[in-house]
């Protein structure tokens, strides 16, 4: 999805910082239930598996004026609850080819609406969107959005970046990754794992012309100049 230019580097900065922090949460160096309440925004999981709400962090109860186990026994009532109806069929169509792909390095973002209730005038947010695997039920997947309110994204994006370390690289280099298609990714993992052109062209049944018109095209977005560049780019952003 496309920003305004005003817009797009405080979107390129929470992403960056979302990213950074859902490789902790995949690494398992933290969990979201440990600093879920520290984010100074929406924090939601869902279980793929069940479709059901798992978690809301305080902040998103205090918007919705409701605890995380009420929230949770809403069920399907939960989207009408809180979001416009023509809203929520055109960001669950969204959702579910995001989540078709499979790709956990990939982030979904988009601008939706929310109100704490029937009543309430609605309010603009900027959901970004992750999956992560189950750290309790290995092989079950898990939907994370985090929901920043619009006029907060700048504030947001330092505040976790502050409570990452070591992430520096991520945090420079994030627009750059943002450039690669689903395809140079896969390209990229290969080129890694130490595959010819030739030996990526048999794999991905594509032309050598092809392929090497995606090596070159990484190495203009990335602008790496050697292997060990491109391996460490690779390692990360969890292309390995």
């Amino acid at each position: 999805m496309s920003f305004p230019g005003a817009l797009q580097q405080q979107v390129f900065d929470i992403q960056s910082s979302i990213f950074c922090l859902g490789e902790k949460v995949r690494q398992q160096s933290i969990t979201l239930l440990e600093i879920g309440d520290y984010i100074p925004g929406s924090v939601m999981v869902q279980d793929l598996n069940a479709m059901k709400n798992l978690y809301m962090n305080k902040f998103g109860c205090d918007i919705l004026h409701h605890s995380s186990e009420e929230l949770a026994s809403f069920g399907a009532e939960y989207f009408s609850r809180f979001f416009p109806e023509d809203e929520i069929i055109l960001h669950r169509k969204a959702l579910t080819q995001f989540i078709d792909q499979g790709d956990h390095t990939h982030l979904h973002s988009f601008l939706q609406r929310v109100r704490p209730g029937v009543q309430a005038d609605y309010s603009w947010y900027f959901t970004t969107s992750r999956i992560i695997e189950s750290s309790s039920n290995p092989g079950a997947t898990q939907l994370v959005h985090i929901a920043v309110p619009v006029n907060t994204l700048t504030m947001t994006g330092h505040r976790i970046s502050n409570m990452l370390e070591n992430d520096e690289y991520i945090r420079k280099n994030f627009f750059r990754f943002n450039l690669l298609s689903a395809r140079e990714k896969e390209v990229i993992r290969l080129i890694v794992a130490g595959k010819s052109s030739y030996e990526i062209s048999e794999m991905l049944f594509r032309s050598i012309h092809t392929i090497n018109t995606h090596r070159k095209n990484i190495i203009h977005k990335l602008e790496v100049t050697s292997l060990a560049g491109l391996i460490k780019f690779a390692v990360a952003f969890n292309l390995v």
